[in-house]
Order: C-alpha cells, then sequence, then structure tokens
C-alpha cells in the first residue's frame, strides 16, 4: 500500500512538471542576462584577488627593510633625545611617541593583508614593538630617571628579537 502511494505521488508530481509551458523569450533573457552578469562578477573577483596577491607579495617584499628602517630611526631618535639639553627633550620624546605610533598603525595595517600567512607573526610583534615604544616614549616625557625606571624594556626587547629573527632566517 504505501508503495502505491509513493507512486502516486510521484506521478502527480512529474505530470506537474510536464504541464509547464516552455519558459519565455523573455525569461531565456533575463537568464542569459545573469549568467553575462555572474561572469563579469567573477571576472572582477579574480582581478581583485590578483590585485590582492601583488599587494601582498609587495608587502612581503618590504617588510623587512621596513622594519630594519624603522628600527634604525628608532634607536636614532632615542638616543637624540637623551643627548639634547634637559629643557628640550620632552618635545623631543612627545615627537618620537607620535612618530612610533604612526609606525604602529602601518604595521598593524599589514595584519589584514598577511592573514593567515608567514608575515603575519612578525607584522603583529613588529605593531606591539611601537606601541610599547610609543608608551615608553611618553613616560620619557617626564625626564631621564622616568626613562629609565620604565617598564616594558623587555617586551620591546621580545617583540624587537622575534621580528629580527623572521627577518634574518
Amino acid at each position: 500500500m504505501p508503495a502505491k502511494i509513493l507512486f502516486l505521488l510521484l506521478a502527480l508530481t512529474l505530470s506537474g512538471c510536464a504541464s509547464l509551458p516552455p519558459p519565455s523569450t523573455a525569461t531565456a533573457g533575463a537568464a542569459a542576462q545573469s549568467t553575462t552578469l555572474a561572469n563579469r562578477n567573477a571576472e572582477t573577483a579574480q582581478q581583485r584577488l590578483a590585485a590582492v596577491a601583488a599587494q601582498r607579495g609587495e608587502a612581503e617584499r618590504q617588510f623587512c627593510p621596513n622594519w630594519q628602517q624603522a628600527l634604525d630611526n628608532a634607536r636614532s631618535n632615542s638616543v637624540g633625545c637623551a643627548q639634547i639639553a634637559v629643557s628640550e627633550q620632552a618635545t623631543c620624546w612627545q615627537a618620537v611617541s607620535q612618530w612610533a605610533q604612526e609606525e604602529s598603525r602601518y604595521f598593524h595595517a599589514l595584519a589584514p593583508i598577511f592573514q593567515g600567512g608567514d608575515y603575519a607573526p612578525p607584522a603583529t610583534q613588529a605593531a606591539r614593538f611601537f606601541d610599547l615604544a610609543q608608551g615608553w616614549a611618553i613616560t620619557c616625557q617626564d625626564g631621564q630617571k622616568a626613562c629609565t625606571a620604565a617598564s616594558g624594556h623587555q617586551q620591546m626587547d621580545h617583540s624587537k628579537n622575534a621580528v629580527n629573527q623572521f627577518c634574518r632566517r
């Protein structure tokens, strides 16, 4: 009995399909337009993917040289602030803090480009280094003793060493 009911239901369903009218010219035109649009969107997506891959490749090639230059500038700026007149040091450290913030933003901006790749962890460490450097420079605005006593040196060294190790490979 259940097999008969299933057969009848199947026959009714199939007979309903057979009685559908053929697609109209408008329907066929709309389908063709949809196909064309889908192909165009797929091509655009492929072009964007290629552009992102090129951007990622260039960012990877520039990562270590940019890191090294930023690190050299950080050293130079810090030494420069420590060597100028005490009355000018607060202004100097404020400028270093703003510069470190810009470097941090740069390395943070690389995160979505490097996401899931080998460069993601060192980019995160580079950003962290400059986040810490910014805070350290702010502390140094309060004078040499505050600068020397500031915490975070170990964390800065850890981040710096991680990036340097990556760039030496």
